[in-house]
């Protein structure tokens, strides 16, 4: 499988620390938090080989990113607790309309956008706050606090309309009515898991779990109606991000501490079972895939080697 170094002009020569990654499938344009840079990295996808575009300055470490496309926005959370929203409606010219401020004392980290209800979910994951924002206004309507620690990926579900999230330091799962922005219920996922990522398939409304427990070392597939576990894996694990793609139904998981190796874990999305895993470094925990090319990308945090590494998706 080869694999690809896209370079990071700002962040060369140094070691690169990078959270999650998004990807505008219609506009072809990757989106990559960047704590090296303090900036948001932006990349022309629209050829199977990534090109540098810019960075847009956050002035703070960015941690997460999510493209609000019917509002024609991008949210980015930062190490100082904030929200930063960013005017994509004319490409090229992308700007920072503001910077929304979560109250925390730590970072704002993930987050995911609904686009029924036109609302951003932000976790602060050593907080315990999740902000929600209005994403046709800029305005924060809604904080739940003291949530505990270790929130980590909230995840839009298309299929019943709730806000799900992962909480590795809970070992659970905390499901949110985004049309009220009410707590619903808190899962407990019942065996070791310790979750950070989650790739929902809205079509068996079904879960990937990315698993960060060191010594489960495992993936768990979780059934979001009845709040359960349905199996576990044990091919990949110790990881942190999950993205599944409709179009390719496929999950892909950076099992970036898996203890036979890091790497990126591909599994099918109905039904889920394990297909390959393909080598990469540890540090390698996000992910995006290209839906137009079928490209995969996360990122290379070697030392001194700041860049990402980009690989076909097998078929």
């Amino acid at each position: 499988m080869p694999i690809t170094r896209i370079p990071i002009p700002p962040i060369a020569g140094k070691t690169a620390s990078i959270d999650i990654m998004e990807i505008d499938q219609a506009a072809h344009v990757l989106y990559v938090t960047d704590r090296t840079d303090n900036g948001l990295d932006l990349f022309d996808v629209s050829t199977p080989c990534a090109k540098y575009v810019k960075t847009i300055d956050l002035g703070s470490g960015t941690n997460g990113v999510v493209v609000a496309k019917n509002v024609n926005k991008v949210f980015v959370t930062t190490n100082d607790s904030m929200v930063g929203v960013i005017d994509i409606s004319a490409p090229g010219s992308e700007k920072i309309l503001t910077k929304l401020n979560t109250g925390g004392k730590k970072r704002a980290d993930e987050l995911d956008y609904d686009p029924k209800d036109k609302k951003v979910y932000a976790a602060n994951s050593d907080d315990g706050i999740v902000t929600v924002i209005d994403a046709t206004k800029d305005t924060i309507i809604k904080k739940f606090d003291n949530l505990g620690d270790g929130l980590e990926q909230p995840r839009y579900d298309t299929s019943d309309g709730m806000m799900y999230m992962t909480s590795s330091g809970q070992n659970a799962i905390f499901e949110f009515d985004p049309t009220k922005d009410t707590m619903v219920k808190k899962f407990d996922i019942g065996m070791k898991c310790d979750p950070n990522g989650l790739g929902i398939n809205p079509t068996t409304n079904h879960a990937l779990l990315g698993c960060s427990n060191r010594s489960s070392n495992n993936a768990v597939e979780w059934d979001l109606a009845a709040g359960k576990v349905v199996q576990s894996f044990d091919q990949a694990g110790a990881g942190d991000a999950v993205f599944y793609s409709a179009k390719a139904d496929r999950f892909f998981f950076g099992a970036s501490n898996f203890n036979r190796g890091a790497m990126m874990a591909i599994f099918s999305g109905n039904p889920i079972k394990f297909m390959t895993g393909i080598p990469t470094a540890v540090g390698s925990h996000g992910v995006a895939y290209d839906e137009t090319n079928g490209i995969i990308y996360t990122q290379d945090q070697n030392p001194n080697e700041g860049a990402l590494f980009s690989f076909p998706a097998p078929k």
